[in-house]
Parts: structure tokens; C-alpha cells; sequence
């Protein structure tokens, strides 16, 4: 009964994002999952504590993936949709990417009910918007969306076996508000330098390279997250302690704040892009050779995902080198004085 209840309430979720019904001169076409809108991917996990809770284009990504039945989760998950929805409503230009997992009992495969991976996105400038979901799954078994119950058919050739996406035209009310906001700011993805879409085939990263020395990439130790924000521009993804840029060619940036909000300051600065190096270390470089250029360094043991860095306290900086089977896989420097704990903490909860 509960795994009946729980994949119901997957074919709720879905259909509550690919309207049953459009205008007749509607049109529709397949949409990838694309986030049309430049714009800071806000990162909340499970919650609802947005660190931009005013911007517009609004771009969000949630952690949907513990609805389990006997500790509640699904019934914690409902009770902050009320809140994920509001905030919605009020933009005119919304991207959110989620995360969903169902169980009965969470850490049991046999127990999953559904899951998938979804995009989806509201122009009230334009008045369209689309749904798009991946990785769709019944029971633990790949799905076809097109068979839950009530799925339009007008969207079926849009959609295959556990994957598929549509945009509609007047698919919300368009806003003549929102269509003049979009004239004096624009707020899609345009080419060009600075901070990142939030969304996939980013076009708007920064080009790495330099040195690592009392920051990198052009954020500083002990700068405020104010100043990098104008710095820098925009971030590709942001959190309440985080903020992420995305680099040319592959790879980011990433600053961790002391505290939440703009009065924060930086301590501590990361990097996988292997333009950037740190006393000649690169990532992609040999743990050998990590090992050879940081003398005196040591392990930061205690890390729970197992990936103990080589680290160096100097007077001017804290110099952090991650390794993983035998391969650097980020450089990264922190304020002098930051502690061992806090320095762990902050590894270990940076954003994907």
C-alpha cells in the first residue's frame, strides 16, 4: 500500500509541471532542460533558506531525494513545498532543478518507489515555460513518464523511455510587467565573460589561470562576499556559505564564507581548473609531485568522504592540496588562523 501511495504521488508530481492542457495556438517543441536565464543557481539542499530570496531571474535547486515513509521524510518534504511555491509565484523569470527519491525506508534499494532528476522553467515575459526530467525511474526499474496516468498525449513524442521534455507557448499568463522588466535588464543567457547561467551548456564562465597565493582567481582571503560579488560578477552557484564559478574549459572556483550574507569573508578558496596552480601544483598533477613541492606538509585526516588533503600552514595562508588515488584533484588556500575542524567543515560540505 505504501509503495502504491508513494508512486501516486510521483504522477502527481509530475503532471503538476506539464500543464494537461494549452491554448489552442499553443506551441509545443522537445526542451533539453536548459536554463534560458543568466542567472545564480541558489543551492538549499532540502530546505528553503535561499540566499537571494529577492533575485529575478529566480534559479533554484533543491534535494528532493529523501521521501522516505517511516521517518517522515515525505511528510517534512510537504511541508515546505507551500514555501518553495510562493517564492515562485511572484517571479517573472523561474529556473528550478530538483532531485527526487522515494522510498519506504530510506538506504533500502528494494524500497525505492520513484525517482528522477528534473529541470523546469516559467517566462511570464514571453508566457512559456517547460518541464524536462531524466534518470525517471518506477520502483527501482527505468520508466517511461508518458504511462503515468493523466499524462498529456499532445507532449507523449516529446518523451522516451525515462527522459524527455517540452516547452509550451502560453503555457502561464504572460505579464506586460515582467516584458518590460525583460527590456530594461535583460535576463537570458547571452555569450561573453563574467559569472555563470545556473543552467546547463553554460556560455558565460571565466577563464582561469594564475597563481595561488593569498586567494585565487581574483578572490582574496579575508575579502567580503559583497566585494567578490562585484568583483566577479555574478556566480554560477551560490549557497548561504558558498559561492561557485564556473571556468572556461572545465572546472571552478569556489569562495566558502565565515558566516552567511554579505559581511562574510572569505576563508577559504578552491580550485579543479588546472590553469590555476599553487607553488607549481596543478590539478591533474601526480600526488608524488604534490608531495615533493609542499615539503613539511602533512594529512588532514578525519574527513568523512575519505579524501584526506596534504596541507601546510604558512604566516600568510593555509595551503590545501586534494588528492584521490594517487592524482591532485583540487589546490586551495585558507586564511591563516582557520582552524583544523573549520577547515574540514568547510571541505566537507562544499557544493556539488
Amino acid at each position: 500500500m505504501c509503495r502504491a501511495i508513494a508512486t501516486a504521488a510521483a504522477a502527481l508530481a509530475v503532471a503538476a509541471w506539464i500543464p494537461a492542457t494549452a491554448g489552442a495556438d499553443s506551441g509545443v517543441v522537445g526542451w533539453d532542460g536548459t536554463n534560458p536565464f543568466a542567472c545564480t543557481l541558489q543551492q538549499v539542499g532540502g530546505g528553503t533558506a535561499f540566499p537571494e530570496p529577492n533575485a529575478d531571474p529566480f534559479c533554484v535547486e533543491y534535494d528532493k531525494r529523501h521521501q522516505n515513509v517511516d521517518k517522515l521524510g515525505v511528510v517534512d518534504f510537504l511541508s515546505k513545498e507551500p514555501r518553495r511555491f510562493s517564492i515562485a509565484s511572484g517571479k517573472c523569470f523561474y529556473f528550478q532543478h530538483d532531485h527526487w527519491v522515494g522510498s519506504v525506508s530510506e538506504g533500502i534499494p528494494q524500497s525505492q518507489t520513484y525517482a528522477w532528476d528534473g529541470d523546469y522553467y516559467f517566462d511570464k515575459a514571453k508566457g512559456t515555460g517547460g518541464a524536462y526530467v531524466e534518470n525517471f525511474s518506477i520502483a527501482g526499474q527505468s520508466g517511461d513518464p508518458t504511462l503515468l496516468p493523466g499524462f498529456p498525449s499532445q507532449y507523449k513524442p516529446f518523451f522516451g523511455d525515462g527522459r524527455g521534455g517540452v516547452r509550451i507557448d502560453n503555457s502561464v499568463p504572460a505579464d506586460p510587467s515582467c516584458a518590460a522588466k525583460a527590456a530594461k535588464h535583460d535576463p537570458y543567457v547571452t555569450s561573453g565573460p563574467g559569472g555563470g547561467s545556473g543552467g546547463k551548456g553554460l556560455d558565460r564562465c571565466r577563464v582561469p589561470g594564475g597563481t595561488a597565493d593569498r586567494g585565487i582567481g581574483g578572490i582574496r582571503l579575508g575579502q567580503t562576499r559583497s566585494s567578490v560579488l562585484r568583483t566577479l560578477g555574478p556566480p554560477t552557484k551560490e549557497s548561504l556559505l558558498y559561492v561557485s564559478y564556473c571556468m572556461t574549459g572545465g572546472g571552478r572556483l569556489v569562495a566558502g564564507f565565515s558566516k552567511r550574507g554579505g559581511g562574510g569573508h572569505v576563508l577559504l578558496v578552491l580550485t579543479n581548473s588546472p590553469p590555476f596552480d599553487l607553488r607549481d601544483i596543478r590539478a591533474g598533477d601526480s600526488t608524488r609531485k604534490a608531495r615533493r613541492k609542499l615539503r613539511h606538509s602533512h594529512r588532514l585526516t578525519g574527513l568523512r568522504r575519505g579524501r584526506d588533503p596534504l596541507v601546510l600552514r604558512t604566516r600568510r595562508q593555509y595551503l590545501v592540496v586534494g588528492t584521490l588515488r594517487g592524482t591532485v584533484r583540487f589546490i586551495a588556500v585558507g586564511a591563516p588562523k582557520l582552524a583544523d575542524a573549520r577547515l574540514k567543515q568547510l571541505l566537507e560540505h562544499i557544493p556539488s
